[in-house]
């Protein structure tokens, strides 16, 4: 494999959501490490509700010319890129996946994409540990890096008070309710300042819950006639959102489980005291002397969220540690103050562009140097890309028969293949 230094870059390269803030994160750690590189968007489709933002990305082309491919699709949408990039974009690569997963270990269904893959990076030990449970490839943490503006937005903006103390948490439905916990939130809220209270606020931003009407009335009984507590239902482009966390006063993730934390690294990143639940990813950046972290018990997931079972586990926040640490914040402003200002510290120099560029670039190195010169023939990795495209258009053809028109087509040809005699197929089976 001729040698040619630099990175292939592939995502969701101007989608204003978490994996398009992630991919932009590791464009620009790549960018600020001078690593030649170039950028492939994504161009199957998303969710409608999904905005695509003003993201002047450099490099941005069709092409893959350098050896190594980063693929910042998560294993949920990694057929749908295989589809829409076909194995002459893997041939001859260098392949590495950039996955984030919030429960201890992997679905079956992001298995068989080991075989198309040399590596994988992940934002956290958290979800290095579940991938290696069930995969023999390199798995190596690479954080997102964390570089904002200072936000010019105001709280006029979102209809907020000037006046009020302003606790923040959010959510999108598609990352499942039960995993993002709000509920937990309000109780610790309203455990601390009751209902109706005169000098706080708890804005709950949510994502657009058309598709999500149970959770959204279960979510809505629990606010009730609470006026203290302001919900959000907006895709906010990524500046305004960002914006949206640095108008507040303190922000509040007490989440079940998470591949990063990307929202409290945000609001760390901004000054903001951060009350979070101290399991999963999160706990890799947070601690007790740069953010407020919430006691917990680990309990099972059971099959309430994607791929899981009984035996996976995550965390069930304490509401009385959670409702404690919130007041404590809101009357002793200089204490929290201190403790936020070193997280600020913290997140703005262990997740800096320049750090992890300068790890992305100390690993391509090493992959150039040690092991692209020992990489397995073209002729092996073809012969199982082959076999991977195979198994993506059984899966195909397999949804398709599942469909009941294609059903009554299959029924109604048998009868007539009975009368007649004849052995007639489509050309799925």
């Amino acid at each position: 494999m001729e040698e040619k230094f630099g990175i292939n870059i592939s995502g969701y390269i101007n989608k204003d959501f978490g994996l398009g803030v992630a991919v932009r994160a590791n464009i620009n750690a790549v960018k600020t490490a001078n690593i030649p590189f170039v950028v492939n968007d994504v161009n199957f489709s998303l969710l409608k509700e999904i905005k695509s933002g003003n993201h002047h990305i450099a490099n941005l082309t069709e092409e893959n010319p350098y050896n190594v491919n980063l693929i910042q699709v998560n294993f949920d949408n990694l057929n749908n890129f295989f589809s829409d990039k076909n194995k002459s974009y893997f041939e001859g690569k260098y392949n590495i996946g950039f996955w984030a997963w919030e429960l201890d270990s992997l679905p079956e269904e992001a298995k068989p994409f080991f075989k198309i893959l040399d590596e994988i990076w992940v934002p956290s030990n958290f979800c290095a540990e579940a991938i290696s449970k069930d995969s023999t490839l390199p798995t190596l943490k690479v954080m997102h890096s964390i570089a904002m503006e200072e936000s010019e937005f105001r709280r006029s903006e979102f209809d907020l008070s000037e006046e009020k103390f302003v606790f923040l948490t959010m959510f999108d439905y598609h990352s499942n309710i039960e995993r993002k916990n709000p509920f937990a939130t309000i109780e610790a809220y309203e455990k601390a300042f009751g209902k109706n209270d005169t000098k706080t606020l708890l804005v709950i931003k949510t994502s657009i819950s058309t598709k999500f009407p149970t959770e959204k009335s279960k979510l809505l009984s629990r606010i009730a006639d609470n006026k203290s507590i302001i919900l959000i239902e907006e895709i906010l482009e990524t500046k305004k959102l960002q914006g949206l966390i640095n108008i507040c006063d303190c922000f509040v993730s007490l989440h079940r489980s998470e591949g990063f934390g990307l929202t409290m690294a945000e609001a760390m990143f901004f000054g903001k005291p951060v009350v979070a639940t101290a399991f999963s990813a999160n706990a890799e950046f947070m601690n007790i002397n740069n953010s407020f972290l919430v006691k917990y018990n680990l309990i099972s997931t059971g099959e309430i969220y994607y791929g899981s079972n009984d035996k996976n586990l995550w965390a069930d926040p304490d509401i009385a540690h959670a409702s404690e640490l919130m007041k404590y914040i809101f009357e002793n402003p200089k204490s929290s103050e201190i403790i936020a200002e070193r997280g600020k510290a913290d997140v703005r120099k262990e997740l800096s562009p320049e750090k992890i560029g300068n790890q992305i670039k100390k690993r391509l190195h090493v992959i150039h140097k040690e092991i692209l010169p020992f990489k397995s023939s073209s002729a092996s990795q073809e012969v199982q890309l082959m076999q991977f495209e195979n198994e993506i258009l059984q899966k195909k053809i397999d949804k398709l028969r599942s469909l009941s028109s294609i059903k009554l087509k299959e029924g109604f040809k048998n009868f007539q293949n009975k009368i007649t005699g004849k052995n007639r197929k489509y050309f799925w089976e």
